[in-house]
């Protein structure tokens, strides 16, 4: 019939195509480690939960190495996620620049009593979201890894309790992100 669609189109389109979202699962999984591991730990430097999480996005970026040069374009979740090469690229400069963020940020929130697990496993979950956005195929799948973000942000912005400047940022920071997002969602909705 003329409404079939084509041939090549119907072996990409996959109902749960699992393999096409192994590194977002392995930076799930490992945000929860993370996050349990440094309940066990008790040095206050937190050198095993920041080589763990470093361990974590090292091996999520290596993950979307590993198919980058094929070079394939591959569906999953009902067509709602997509992985192609410049999502691929675009979720490895992500992991590398939370790989140097996590770096520098560790002095800074040691000097200032901050280092915590919880900075790193939101850092992890902001990752998360960010490579949620960059292998969506659908604006649900945007909306939900934008919100995974910024949920995680407001968090690591009020991330220093005593302290009332921060405290008020992330609350202006949240109001702001709550009406954007609104917006957005509503924009999303008339399209």
């Amino acid at each position: 019939p003329c409404d079939a669609p084509p041939a090549q189109e119907t072996n990409n389109l996959i109902p749960m195509n699992w393999p096409v979202i192994y590194p977002e699962l392995w930076l799930l999984v490992m945000a929860c480690v993370v996050l349990l591991a440094d309940l066990f730990s008790h040095d206050a430097e937190r050198k095993l939960t920041f080589w763990l999480t470093q361990f974590s996005v090292a091996v999520f970026a290596l993950l979307h190495l590993a198919d980058y040069n094929a070079g394939f374009t591959a569906y999953g979740m009902n067509g709602m996620v997509v992985v192609d090469p410049m999502g691929r690229l675009l979720a490895v400069f992500a992991a590398l620049s939370v790989m140097v963020t996590l770096g520098y940020a560790r002095p800074t929130l040691q000097a200032r009593d901050m280092l915590k697990g919880e900075f790193f496993m939101l850092t992890l979950f902001v990752l998360l979201g960010i490579s949620v956005m960059c292998s969506a195929n659908h604006f649900l799948v945007v909306y939900l890894g934008l919100e995974l973000m910024s949920l995680s942000l407001y968090a690591l912005t009020a991330l220093r309790r005593d302290h009332a400047v921060a405290t008020e940022a992330a609350m202006k920071y949240f109001v702001l992100g709550a009406l954007a997002s609104g917006f957005l969602l509503y924009g999303l909705s008339m399209m």
